[in-house]
This record gives C-alpha cells, sequence and structure tokens, in this order.
C-alpha cells in the first residue's frame, strides 16, 4: 500500500532549455530586433512546407487505396500523413539545429562527436531533400491531378443535377406555402373570433334592451335597435374583412405558383445551357484548364520550394545568431508536477493492476509480497527489555 502511494507521488522529469546571456552585446544589440522575425518566418515557412507535404501525402494514398473501403483509405491516410509531416518537419527542425551548432561552436573534440555529427547530417540532408521533393512536386501534382479528363460529355449528371434541383426548388417552395398558408389561416381565425366577440357583446345588449322594454320601459326600444344595427354591421364588416383576406391569399397563391414555374423553368435553361456549353467547348477547355493548372502548379512549386529553403536558412539563421551574439542552449532536466488526466490514468492502472494481482496470488496460492499486517492503536518500538513480555508495563524507578 504504502509502495502504491509513493508510486502515485512521484514526479516526472522534462527537459527545459535555456539560453544562456549573450557575451558579444554588439553583434546582440545589431541583430536582436530581427532575430524574432527571422524565427517566425522560419516557422511560417515551415507550416507551408508541412501543409503541402500533407497534401502530397494525402494524394498518393489516396491514389493507393483507391479500391478500398472509404474508412480504410481515410484512417490509414490521416495516420501515414500526421507521421510522415511530422517526421521532416518536427524531425528535420531538432536535426538541423544540432548539426547547424556543431558546425557553428566547432564542437568536435574526439571521433565520437565527429561521428555522431556525420549521421546527423547525412539525416538533416535527407530530411530536407525529401521535404523538398514532396512538396514541389507534390503540389504541381496535386494541381494537375484536378484537371478533368473526360473524353465524351454525358448528360446524366446533369439531368439528374436538374431533378435534384427541381425538387430542391419544389420542397423550398411547397415550406414557404405551407408557412404562409398557417398564417393566412391563423390571420382569419383571429380575426374571426373578434368579429365574433364584439358581435356576440351585441346581440347581449340588444337582449338586454328587449327584455328592458318588454317589461316597459320603451327608451330600451331604441337602444336594442341601436345595437341590433352595431351587429348586423359587424357581420358584414366581418364577411368583407374575411373575403378580403381570402383574395389576399388567392394572389398570394397565383404568385408563389408563377415564381415556381419560373425557378424550375430557370434551372432547365441553366440545364440545357450547362450541357451545350460543355458539349461545345470540351476540348478547348480541357486545353485551357491544363494550362492553368501547369501554370499555377510551376508558380506555387517554385514558391513552396523557396518556403522549404527559407525554413532551412531561417532556422540555421537563428543558430549564427546565438552563436555570434555568444549564446548557447543548454538543457536540464526538470522535475514537473504529474498532470490530472495522469494521475487518473494511474489511479486506473493501479486499480486495474491491484485488483487481478489480487485475485491472481489467490489463484497461484501466493503470499503477496506486498501485505503488510495491520495493527489498531499504537506500534510502540521494541527493545530488549520488552522481548519477553510486550505486553509488561515498564515498572517505575523509585516503585
Amino acid at each position: 500500500m504504502e509502495d502504491r502511494k509513493l508510486f502515485f507521488m512521484n514526479n516526472k522529469t522534462k527537459l527545459i532549455a535555456k539560453e544562456t546571456s549573450a557575451t558579444n552585446r554588439d553583434f546582440y544589440n545589431l541583430f536582436r530586433p530581427i532575430a524574432p522575425s527571422i524565427d517566425l518566418i522560419g516557422k511560417v515557412a515551415q507550416v507551408i512546407s508541412a501543409a503541402t507535404e500533407a497534401v502530397t501525402i494525402w494524394h498518393i494514398c489516396q491514389s493507393e487505396l483507391a479500391g478500398s473501403s472509404k474508412l480504410v483509405a481515410i484512417t490509414v491516410s490521416l495516420i501515414a500523413t500526421i507521421l510522415v509531416v511530422a517526421l521532416l518537419e518536427l524531425g528535420g527542425r531538432k536535426f538541423l539545429q544540432v548539426a547547424t551548432r556543431t558546425l557553428v561552436w566547432k564542437r568536435f573534440k574526439n571521433a565520437w562527436y565527429i561521428a555522431l555529427f556525420a549521421i546527423v547530417s547525412a539525416i538533416t540532408i535527407g530530411m530536407g531533400v525529401m521535404s523538398f521533393r514532396l512538396s514541389t512536386n507534390g503540389i504541381n501534382h496535386a494541381f494537375v491531378s484536378n484537371v478533368p479528363i473526360v473524353t465524351h460529355i454525358d448528360a446524366t449528371k446533369f439531368k439528374s443535377g436538374y431533378r435534384e434541383d427541381v425538387k430542391l426548388i419544389a420542397a423550398q417552395f411547397d415550406k414557404e406555402w405551407e408557412m404562409l398558408s398557417k398564417t393566412q389561416e391563423s390571420t382569419m381565425t383571429r380575426k374571426a373570433d373578434q368579429f365574433e366577440a364584439k358581435i356576440a357583446a351585441a346581440e347581449q345588449r340588444v337582449a338586454n334592451y328587449d327584455r328592458k322594454y318588454a317589461s316597459g320601459e320603451k327608451w330600451a326600444k331604441s337602444q336594442a335597435a341601436k345595437y341590433r344595427k352595431k351587429a348586423a354591421d359587424l357581420q358584414l364588416e366581418k364577411s368583407n374583412t374575411l373575403a378580403s383576406l381570402q383574395t389576399k391569399q388567392t394572389k398570394q397563391f397565383e404568385k408563389w405558383r408563377a415564381e415556381k414555374k419560373s425557378a424550375i423553368a430557370g434551372a432547365k435553361k441553366e440545364m440545357n445551357s450547362s450541357v451545350n456549353a460543355a458539349a461545345a467547348s470540351q476540348i478547348k477547355v480541357h486545353k485551357a484548364e491544363m494550362s492553368d493548372a501547369t501554370f499555377w502548379g510551376g508558380l506555387f512549386s517554385w514558391l513552396v520550394g523557396f518556403s522549404v529553403i527559407l525554413a532551412f536558412v531561417c532556422i540555421i539563421s537563428v543558430e549564427v545568431y546565438r552563436r555570434g551574439s555568444g549564446i548557447e542552449v543548454e538543457y536540464d532536466d526538470q522535475e514537473v508536477d504529474l498532470s490530472v488526466p495522469e494521475l487518473v490514468w494511474m489511479g486506473i492502472s493501479n486499480r486495474w493492476n491491484g485488483f487481478f494481482r489480487k485475485r491472481a496470488e489467490q489463484f497461484a496460492q501466493v503470499q503477496s509480497s506486498s501485505a503488510t499486517q495491520r495493527s489498531i492503536g499504537f506500534d510502540f518500538p521494541k527493545s530488549p527489555a520488552y522481548a519477553e513480555n510486550e505486553f509488561e508495563m515498564p515498572r517505575a524507578e523509585h516503585e
């Protein structure tokens, strides 16, 4: 149990890079303003290089795995892309930094230094050449490979696209009309309810005045006639309002139908135009696209190639700047606290191992080496005086 507690309390070490103070202040003060920019430019150039390498690796993997399932092709392509890009960019940066530091600081103390420098230099050159080739050739291939090479026009896809467009148009217009109809229906219901409430109130007044007139109050007759006329007017207004709303809905329907018909006709016209244009200018368009792809592919190939070289130059320049300033990079292993996810993972692992180890030991009838006898109360150290009877109380000196 104690071993497990100590295991959780262990810290891990992390490699920390530290720069010493500059010894050549003149050189440091002269180039210090642009040193961060050089480093940043190098990292941006590496990002460009990494992106183009990723495109190349992705295209290669997708082409080779075209017959496989989509899940397998995507998974393998993604893993290969991440591994290759990380190897060339992260590994290339570290190897180039070490090789450059070895040169500028002339660290050739013995044959071991020279041998490892030769190995590091060879690996760095290989990574640099591979990165340059993948980035430049890959981006050019990416542009050229996207040019379609169809030899005939197949109108099926245009017709299929037209049918899909018609479905989308119909669904959109039907949804719009459904919303308009619900709004119109809600409006008519609300208006009708409002008029019905007013009419009911007027008729109630008429009934009240009729009862008063019947009971002998002559003045109530005129009031009953007044509200009877008001109820009739409200009924007429209600009919006119609902008829007006119905006419408005009819106009909206005619407008909606005309717009829907026009949209479908436009989609059909666009399909016919696309088919005719594709059939008339297939060869011309293909040649133009190939020419454009070749031009842009070559242009971006040069740009990416320059970015790769620029990344190398910037990495070397930073090391040269440090050497000229007398700044050395020192590495130190420092203990850092375990993160919360790491502690959780270690706890789960120990729980898992302890669970199965205990059962395995019981099955093999082996006593656990970590088993300790638990005691209740206080543990006193035993001395030879208590060897005979550990429970005997000590006698007082002046008994």
